[in-house]
């Protein structure tokens, strides 16, 4: 059984930032079958690596620039990358073109079975072209904004993601709002329960803690912690956050906000804490590796998530909130992100997204609350990670997509 993976974001290093959310992946499904052959396609990082051999499975880096320190997207994504410099779109038709022939070069070096594309642009785009060209079965994974980016561009793109969808042996989104924007191209005569499945993405098992934190009752605590780890981008809404730091400090609440990540709006968030005079109270710490990040997230009192769903962009499933529910954090979320399915009022706080008023609202509401109901959120927040540890994740993604190709092989 030979497999080829197609995603623009693979974690080449422990010094790579690049998530490993599909290293984790590769490494379940080759735990479920030992003999499967897997080769990983991916853009060229800033290291400038082409091939890699880590004995379990090969990757090929495909140049999309010919200066490494220009190779950006696997980092920053394309669309930031896009926001951030328009002249970047000259790079992603390069980023296009080479996809597009490196993929149609190791097809023809390896005949395989199946081809596995993550994220639906352009990975699952460029899969099918090449799938169909040599029939052979494809079948991708959306992660968030990738469908709803091209739904945007009207009736064309309307009518791609349902011809992929159509033509594609089978496919998964990481949330039923992912899914939501696949399947609402068809009539609901026409879908094909069998398919497609909601398969979020997992976390290792490393991320699992102990919930013996110390917990202060409300009316003692000196000062309030929260964190955010993610991108500094528009739709993750940091600025909420901040926004309502300056309010909480109106109001006599000594509150810290510890910010982990970085972004095109890494400068401006920087500003908006300056004008509201809270430089001392918001921290930007940039990329922190795994010990350290979770060090910081098990020392905060709230980990917020406070997404919003813009017409470009959508919060497919932030793998940050399961990592701070595995060691039991105390997580308030937007109601508009894709993993709203998994939070009850008994794991977790909720807000209306994008309202800065629900958000202080949340937050007073947990100031309030006694030692008991936040040890039982916590409790329960950590009972609620446990379904997305890597083997069980990457077991239903075997089952689903390889599964019954093997019978057949």
């Amino acid at each position: 059984m030979k497999v080829i993976i197609n995603t623009s974001t693979f974690k080449e290093n422990e010094k790579d930032p690049i998530t490993d959310v599909i290293n984790n992946l590769v490494e379940e499904l080759k735990e479920n079958n030992g003999s499967m052959k897997i080769t990983i396609l991916k853009p060229m990082s800033l290291l400038g690596e082409k091939y890699i051999n880590n004995k379990k499975y090969e990757i090929y880096c495909y140049r999309y620039f010919w200066i490494n320190k220009y190779q950006t997207f696997s980092l920053l994504g394309i669309k930031p990358s896009i926001q951030k410099n328009f002249l970047n779109i000259f790079k992603l038709l390069f980023l296009l073109i080479s996809q597009y022939f490196s993929l149609n070069k190791l097809v023809k070096e390896t005949n395989p079975d199946l081809i596995y594309a993550h994220w639906f642009f352009p990975q699952a785009i460029i899969t099918y072209l090449i799938a169909k060209k040599y029939n052979i079965k494809f079948a991708f994974t959306s992660h968030g904004s990738d469908v709803q980016i091209i739904n945007n561009l009207g009736p064309i793109g309307k009518k791609i993601v349902r011809t992929v969808a159509k033509k594609s042996y089978k496919y998964t989104a990481v949330s039923q709002l992912t899914l939501s924007e696949i399947n609402k191209n068809f009539k609901k005569s026409e879908l094909q329960p069998d398919k497609f499945k909601v398969i979020p993405m997992g976390i290792d098992e490393k991320y699992f803690d102990v919930v013996n934190k110390t917990i202060m009752p409300s009316s003692v605590k000196p000062t309030l912690n929260i964190i955010y780890v993610g991108r500094l981008i528009d739709y993750k809404g940091v600025d909420l956050i901040i926004n309502v730091l300056s309010d909480l400090k109106s109001k006599n609440i000594n509150a810290n906000l510890n910010i982990l990540g970085t972004g095109i709006l890494e400068k401006k968030l920087k500003q908006l804490s300056i004008n509201l005079g809270l430089s001392n109270n918001v921290s930007f710490h940039g990329f922190k590796n795994f010990q350290e990040k979770q060090e910081l997230i098990k020392s905060s009192d709230l980990f917020i998530v406070p997404s919003r769903k813009t017409k470009l962009q959508l919060e497919g499933g932030p793998l940050t909130l399961i990592e701070a529910m595995a060691v039991g954090g105390v997580c308030l979320v937007s109601d508009s992100i894709g993993f709203i399915s998994y939070c009850t009022e008994d794991n977790s706080l909720i807000f209306e997204s994008d309202n800065t008023e629900s958000l202080n609202l949340k937050i007073n509401e947990f100031l309030k609350m006694d030692e008991n109901k936040i040890k039982s959120i916590k409790n329960n927040a950590y009972e609620t990670s446990k379904f997305f540890k890597f083997f069980n994740i990457g077991k239903i993604h075997y089952e689903f997509l390889i599964k019954n190709l093997e019978i057949n092989y």
